[in-house]
């Protein structure tokens, strides 16, 4: 029996990939789903037409205009993916609105569903580059809807598999997107954002960033019931508190709901997410520390210099809407991936929390405000430190010098490009490390591993049984979205294991 520890994307794409073998396998799962009421409300709202949506379901879903922004992005309303599970060991991270999930697909109930793969370059320094992770990102995009458009973008992030669907920007994002086309500076690439929805069935009711109502933004839970089809054993309501090996397999202990129990099996697969596995393999292994990388996140609100009227009445999606590449070395060293989102409700209470009593120009600032939600390169980022104290696993961000350096050239090179915006420099969010949830690397892939360190599948250095397939292996976090290498890299361990 191989087991799989977590059902989120990195653990979904090992199991599809290990099925296919025909191996038997388990999933030990915490498993927490949204709660009854909600789902009800939700599949309510998903048989209605969204005029027929009440003022009352709108209050249970959304965050209030004007209020408080919660520190973390909730799925209609709830916030289960971040609930710690019964039996989990503690964890304390601190950084506002970071935390590892125990619900059943993971973070992917909550992400933004934006998809590229990395490039050649960004492999440099992993002990497997782009001809391994090609066929791993043929075979996971056949397993997730995706909505995306040629464009220059493919040169240089291929699709793999063509998508399935093309979703509508804003007349906003497309005016942005013309500007930039016809740029066409060195160093910078652009093109529609692609992102995992199951989009003909989209009716661009705006509700993206609170929960879909018809639940066709990619979640990892939605590939279980297929899993399960294909001969997966699934078993929720588990945590697993360690992980053992000797030549014959492995042996777990985790706790059930009838106490703590053992499994053995031949060979299991972690996939708890990067504080999930970094705790759990700690433990495991007897040590006590761990950096994390992490791709550091920021927020760069651009004002339009026209106005966009009506942009609030617009019959749109509300996830990415495109992507800008900067691939520079008078930027960064590495590269920097922007994704820009246009009128949303919760771009709409931001605006309104920060303008205070001036809030009758909240109007007139929407019809010209986009939003760059960027990534660097973990090399130009700050990272995590992690520190096991007894069953305690301490999580302390800290700060890189060169981070806000090249923050600042990225803002000026926007502002060179001419794009009838300006990129408003004083408003300019960095957040702290792993705020952005592209982390991981706690225990990197080496050629030639040592303690602390992995091989190519993942073992962790002194264990031959053990894989390790979430983003805590990867060697470097780079900009680009980490999802789609995360669910790749699994199935490629998956496949050869």
């Amino acid at each position: 029996m191989d087991y799989v520890i977590g059902s989120g994307p990195a653990g979904m794409a090992c199991a599809a990939a290990l099925l296919a073998r025909g191996r038997p396998v388990t999933m030990l799962d915490a498993g927490l789903e949204l709660e009854a009421g909600r789902e009800a409300l939700r599949t309510a709202m998903a048989a209605q037409a969204p005029g027929d949506w009440t003022a009352e379901q709108h209050a249970m879903r959304k965050i209030p205009l004007g209020g408080d922004m919660p520190d973390f992005k909730l799925s209609h309303g709830s916030d289960y993916p971040y609930r710690a599970a019964t039996g989990a060991p503690g964890l304390e991270i601190a950084v506002p609105g970071v935390a590892a999930s125990y619900a059943q697909g993971g973070l992917s109930n909550v992400w933004g569903a934006a998809m590229l793969p990395y490039r050649a370059a960004d492999l440099e320094g992993w002990p497997v580059g782009l001809a391994e992770m090609a066929p791993a990102y043929k075979a996971v995009l056949g397993m997730v809807p995706m909505a995306g458009q040629a464009d220059a973008l493919e040169a240089d992030f291929p699709f793999y598999v063509r998508p399935q669907f093309e979703m509508p920007v804003s007349r906003q994002a497309e005016g942005l997107l013309r500007r930039l086309e016809r740029v066409n500076q060195r160093g910078v690439t652009a093109g529609r954002a692609r992102v995992a929805v199951d989009a003909a069935q989209c009716i661009a009711c705006g509700e993206c960033l609170n929960g879909c109502p018809r639940d066709l933004i990619f979640s990892a839970r939605h590939g279980l019931a297929g899993l399960r089809v294909a001969g997966m054993h699934y078993i929720p309501n588990v945590v697993v508190r360690g992980v053992a090996e000797d030549a014959q397999g492995v042996q777990l202990h985790v706790l059930t709901r009838a106490g703590g129990q053992f499994f053995a099996g031949e060979r299991v697969f972690v996939a708890g997410g990067v504080y999930g596995s970094t705790g759990l393999m700690l433990r495991s292994l007897g040590l006590e520390r761990a950096e994390i990388l992490d791709s550091q996140y920021f927020i760069l609100p651009l004002l339009g210099l026209a106005r966009t009227k009506g942009v609030g009445e617009e019959h749109l999606h509300t996830l990415a809407q495109l992507f800008v590449e900067i691939q520079d070395a008078a930027v960064d060293v590495n590269n920097v991936h922007l994704q820009i989102y246009g009128y949303s409700d919760v771009l709409e209470a931001m605006i309104a929390q920060k303008l205070g009593p001036l809030k009758g120009l909240r109007s007139l600032l929407l019809e010209r405000a986009l939003v760059v939600q960027g990534y660097l390169h973990s090399d130009s980022s700050g990272r995590l430190q992690a520190q096991l104290t007894g069953d305690v696993l301490r999580v302390t961000p800290q700060r890189n010098p060169a981070t806000r350096a090249v923050l600042k050239r990225v803002v000026k090179r926007l502002n060179r490009l001419g794009l009838g915006a300006r990129a408003l420099s004083p408003l300019l969010q960095e957040t702290l490390p792993g705020r952005g949830y592209h982390s991981g690397g706690s225990f990197p892939m080496r050629e030639n591993p040592g303690p602390g360190e992995t091989d190519a599948l993942g073992r962790p250095y002194g264990r031959r049984r053990t894989h390790i397939v979430d983003s805590s292996m990867f060697p470097t976090i780079p900009a680009a979205t980490i999802t789609l290498s995360v669910m790749a890299n699994a199935w490629r361990i998956g496949h050869l294991a």
